[in-house]
Order: structure tokens, then sequence, then C-alpha cells
């Protein structure tokens, strides 16, 4: 995106003031320089606010008490926008109301140079959400939601998300944990997590609506899924009432079905009982081949309760070895283990103490007190690696022991479930039931239950319904996984990582020859750090040193830009905005004044330093300028320095747009972001 800024513009509370007026240079490196507390890392936070930001972090105090509007004039491509938001105040109150004007739209408007305009403020005034939004279809973005609605906050991509890629405030600059600006909330790493592969150019617009619309349906799947599982759970948990209506029904001679106690579904016996309950009220009592089979299943039964109480044996066994070796574990730690750690304590206390190998006593050299000192802290060591293990999990038998109750518990519910069954089946009154009323009310009972199972009987809609989403999750993974091949993600970053190398060759890096910058956002929204001789991988914060922070930052902004830049080479967009800005990257040198280099009673290595510090602050100039020249100009920089012109003077592309420096007590010395006169 060609956006550049062209122009801030205070506007004081004062009318009878002029406004406050900064120029910038569209296709140079644009240094501010001066002293603290003038304003400057103020800039990053008024630039931010007139693009849109829903907070305002311009400093409350004195540029607050004294402002009654912020504005910029920016250029996109060949048009001129002004934007302007009214001053929050120290109650930082932020509104949506902000004011638009297009120069090429309606001609230029010498009247926003003034402060006539806000006079008649309201033929300007528009919101927020509108110039986000117009920001937005400038840099090319769709609209496209997390959740399929549009114009939600939740938007993953926006004009808004590409900030990250055009500050680097104060407190960012040389941070070693954190590199892209408002990464500190989840929402906004988030964001910028969603954005980059867009923005890198291995993910379209389609594979974003893709992969959004294969979350959504991989959601919805998976609680249908829950959903369907938890009926069949409690369906199935039916299984040891209704086996007992099946027992009754063998019982009475109304089912001749050979049905196992465990391999016997829910289902199974259901359509067993529907036919009792038919052939009941078709008047036919008695099923043929039903005495035999009231037999067999008595002895099944009975053959069942025999086998799953040998197993209950075995369970209860194996539980008691595993407590038994628990018990042994812990016996031999009180009584050995620890023991041995007690005496072997002094070894380590004696090993630190100075001496020598010469006995004391007859003057003879000898390495065996030594020796034997070494190998009892040996067998220390050995030791407290027992003791380490035993407080572990893995040395534990808990779960064993769980898993063992666990199954005992099981056995004996199927061992009580047999009970019931044999109990019916064994129920010696059985002329009762040989009256027709009995095997009536029998009947009625089944047909009871079986209402009630029908009741949470697991939907053939749901299953149908996972069926149709699996089929269309298919479908779109197959789409994306095409679409996919087209973008080559190594590529990509491969390209990322070689454009952040031609900056860290220029700039003051420790072991630079052997470092590479690595950027993936599916592992970290951040870089980390390879040595291509060792291979190992760090993030940015285990690297020492504020100076290489900053460095790895800014090689890092600087090959990301020019990057971008590159991108509609391969015919892909580039969405970020060409400017950045840079808030004292010198801080990390502090090379504000380097007058004590005259002086001939300078210490030589206090002169040697001060000296590298200004070389490596010149280094940074050198990087943006030979940036700008690489990238034909094509994007501007900003940097806010405490540093003097001295360290840029001989670095070309530089443009000094202006030196805030001067005492408050001599106004026509005093240069500030806020006027002397505007104290007066």
């Amino acid at each position: 995106m060609k956006l550049k800024i062209k122009n801030i513009i205070l506007y004081p509370l004062d009318e009878a003031l002029n406004p406050r007026i900064i120029k910038f240079h569209e296709s140079k490196v644009n240094v501010i320089t001066g002293y603290s507390q003038r304003g400057k890392s103020a800039i990053i936070s008024i630039i931010d606010y007139c693009l849109g930001s829903s907070e305002c972090d311009i400093p409350v105090g004195t540029i607050r008490e004294k402002v009654d509007k912020f504005a910029i004039y920016i250029a996109i491509g060949d048009q001129s926008i002004f934007l302007a938001r009214d001053c929050p105040g120290n109650d930082n109150k932020v509104s949506d109301v902000m004011y638009m004007y297009d120069v090429q739209g309606k001609g230029d408007n010498p009247k926003l140079n003034t402060n006539e305009w806000i006079k008649e403020a309201g033929k300007y005034k528009t919101n927020r959400d509108k110039v986000k939004n117009y920001l937005s279809v400038k840099a090319g973005f769709e609209n496209i939601s997390i959740n399929n609605e549009s114009q939600k906050d939740d938007a993953p991509a926006s004009f808004r998300d590409t900030t990250a890629f055009m500050f680097q405030p104060q407190n960012i600059i040389a941070n070693p944990t954190t590199i892209f600006y408002k990464t500190d909330t989840f929402e906004h790493l988030r964001r910028l997590k969603t954005l980059f592969p867009l923005v890198l150019g291995y993910k379209s617009y389609e594979i974003l609506n893709l992969e959004s619309e294969v979350d959504v349906l991989e959601r919805e799947e998976k609680e249908k899924a829950r959903k369907l599982d938890d009926l069949r759970l409690q369906y199935e948990s039916w299984q040891t009432d209704i086996y007992e209506y099946y027992s009754k029904a063998i019982n009475l001679g109304l089912s001749n079905a050979d049905i196992s106690i465990e391999s016997g579904s829910v289902n199974l016996i259901k359509n067993e009982l529907k036919k009792v309950v038919s052939d009941v009220k078709n008047n036919r009592f008695f099923k043929e081949g039903s005495a035999i089979r009231y037999s067999e299943k008595l002895e099944e039964l009975d053959g069942d309760r025999i086998r799953f109480t040998r197993e209950l044996d075995e369970l209860r066994v194996g539980l008691q070895k595993i407590q038994q070796f628990d018990r042994s574990k812990v016996e031999y730690i009180e009584s050995v283990a620890v023991e041995i750690d007690k005496r072997l304590k002094p070894v380590d206390w004696l090993l630190k103490q100075k001496g020598t190998n010469i006995c004391p006593f007859c003057d003879s050299v000898s390495e065996k007190a030594i020796n034997t000192l070494l190998n009892f802290q040996n067998e220390s060591q050995k030791n407290g690696k027992v003791l380490e293990a035993s407080r572990s999990e893995n040395f534990s038998f808990e779960k064993e022991k769980g898993d063992y109750k666990e199954k005992i518990k099981s056995k004996e519910r199927d061992i009580v479930k047999i009970d019931a069954n044999i109990q019916i089946l064994r129920n010696e009154d059985r002329k009762n039931f040989k009256k027709l009323q009995d095997i009536f009310e029998f009947s009625g009972k089944i047909e009871h239950v079986l209402e009630n199972l029908e009741k949470i009987s697991p939907s053939a809609n749901l299953a149908a319904e996972l069926e149709r989403i699996a089929g269309e999750l298919a479908g779109k993974r197959k789409s994306l996984k095409s679409l996919k091949d087209k973008f080559d993600k190594e590529y990509c970053l491969k390209k990322v990582s070689d454009a952040i190398a031609n900056y860290v060759k220029i700039l003051p890096i420790e072991n630079k020859e052997q470092r590479r910058v690595l950027l993936d956002p599916d592992v970290s929204v951040g870089i980390r750090i390879e040595d291509t001789r060792s291979k190992n991988i760090n993030f940015l914060y285990k690297l020492g040193s504020g100076a290489n922070h900053m460095c790895f930052h800014l090689a890092t902004m600087l090959g990301l830009h020019e990057y971008f830049l590159n991108l509609p080479k391969s015919g892909k967009k580039n969405y970020i905005p060409s400017f950045l800005i840079l808030d004292q990257p010198s801080q990390v040198y502090f090379p504000e004044d380097f007058k004590d280099l005259d002086k001939d009673n300078i210490d030589l290595n206090k002169k040697k330093k001060i000296s590298e510090d200004i070389q490596n602050t010149t280094l940074i100039f050198k990087a943006c300028s030979k940036f700008i020249e690489s990238n034909k100009f094509q994007t501007q920089i900003i940097v806010l320095e405490h540093a003097s012109e001295s360290t840029w003077s001989e670095v070309s592309n530089i443009h000094l747009v202006e030196e805030w420096r001067g005492s408050f007590d001599q106004p026509d010395t005093y240069k500030a972001l806020i006027p002397r006169a505007w104290f007066d």
C-alpha cells in the first residue's frame, strides 16, 4: 500500500495561536532529533490516533492541555487525505468522531492549515469506523470475519492491524520479548497471527475463508458427535435393565431367542421384546423352544458367573502384588536410600576443601583419599537419582493400582448383573406367571420400557447430519489443500529471512556472520535466531545485549518492508503502508553528546567506547539509507532521535526535519513539539 505521512498538524486550544505544522519528506529518512521530554515519542501516538486507533496513547499533560485537535496529511498513491481527531483531554474519553477531507477529490483547502476550518468542522465530520473501512479498502483488505459476520470488530485482517509493521516505539525497538507494535494483548496477537500469512503472501483470502468455514464445520461436527455419543451412552446404559425383562420373558416361555448378557446390544434386546409384546397382543402366549432356551440360558449364566468369579480372583491377586511392590519401594527408600543420602552428605563438603595429596604424617604422596571420596560422590549421585525418581510419578504404582481397582469394580458389577438374571430365571413361584393376567401385565411393563427407550434413542437425523458435515468437510479440506499447494509457505519465509539478512550484514550485531533471522507465524508471532554453524535456534530474548535486540528489530522491520515492496512482482498484493517510524533506536548506545572526544584528559577506554557508540549509531542511519536506495525510494522512514546530527551528517538520503533543543528560558532557542509561544 502506497501510504506516506506528509504533515502532522496540531491545532491549539487558543484560537489566537497558529497551528503547529511538521512536514516530512516522502522519499527519505526523516529525522527529528532533540532533548528528552520535547514530545518526540508522541509522534507515533499522534499518527496512530489519527489513523483510527480505538485508544489514545498521546501522553497526558502538556500536549493534551495545549491541543484542541490532532491531524495528519497522508498520501495514498497520488491522493492526499486530511484526517483529524479531537484531543481527548487528560480524562482519556476517546470519541469515535473524526474529520476527513479528500484534497484530490475536492481540491486544495488552505483553511486546513489554519484554525478556520474548526468553526465549520461539521462539514468534515465522519466517524472512526468509516475511516478504518476507507483505509482498509484502499489497502486491499476484504471483509472477512472469524464468525462469518461482516463489519465485526473481530475481523482478523484490516488496515488497523498493519500498525504492527509501521511503528517501533521506544519501549518496543529494543524489547527482547516483543518485536511488533501493540502485541501486548492476546487479542492483538491473535489478529496479527491471522494477518501474517495473508501479508506474507502464502495465504489468499480464499484460503482464509475456507479455513474459517472448516473451523466452523469442525466445531459443529464435534458438538453434534458429542451429543450423539451422549445419547448412545445413555441408550446403551439401559442394557442391564432390559436384559432382566428378556430373562423374565424366557422364564415365562415368551421368548426362545439366544442373547448373550455380555454382547447383547440394546437394539437386539429391544427388538426381541417388541416381538414378545406383539405375540401377547396376538394371543400367542408360549414360544416353542422356550423351555429348552430356559435351561440353556440358566446354564450359560451359571458358566459366566464361574468365569467372572475366577477373573475377579485373578484381579484381586494382581492388585495385592502391586500393593506389595509399592510397600517394598517405600520401605527401601525410607530404610536404605535415605540413610545412604545422610551418610554421604559430607562427601561434597570434603571435596570442596583445599588440600594436597601429601600425607601430613609421613610426607608420602597418595591419591587414595581423593579417589575414595570421588567414588563416594559417584555413589551419592546414583543414590540421588533413586531418591529423585522416587518422588516422581513415573516411580509410582498409583496408576496401576487405580486400573486394577476399576477392573475389579467392573467385574463385580458384571457378577451382580448375572446374579439378578439367574434369580429371575430360578423364580420358584412360576405358577403365578402362568396366569394370563400376569402375562398381560408383564407385556404392559415391556411396552412402557420400550416407549422410554424410543425417547432417548439416537436420532437417525443426527447421524445423517453428521454424515453430511463429514462430506462437506472432506470437500472443503480437499479444496484447501489444493489451494495451499499453490502457495509455497517455505519459499515465502525463506525470502523474508533473505531480505532481513541484507540488513543484519550492515548493523553491529555480535557474531552476525552466523546469525540468521527466522520468522514463522505458525510457530511464534516474533522472530527466532538461528546459529548457522551449530543449527541451534533461539528466541531473541535468549541472546544478550540490548544493542543486539535493537539491531535485530531494525533488520527485521527493514527486511519485512523490503519483502512487502517486492510482493507485486510475483503477482501478490502488498497490504502494508509504505512508511516506518523508529523511536530512538540509538537508546542502546546513548551517544547524545560527543564533545568529550575532543578533550585530551579523557580516559582512552572511555574515548574508545564513545567512538564505538558513534560508529554503531551511524550504522543505524546507513542501514536505513541503504534500504531507501535499494528499494527505489518507495518507503518513507521517520527516525525520532536523541543523537545529534553529527552521527548521520555523512550518510546520504537523510532529511533533518527539525531539531528540538534549546532552553525554555530562552524562547528564541527553544524547539519542541509544542511551540514555546503556546506557553505564554
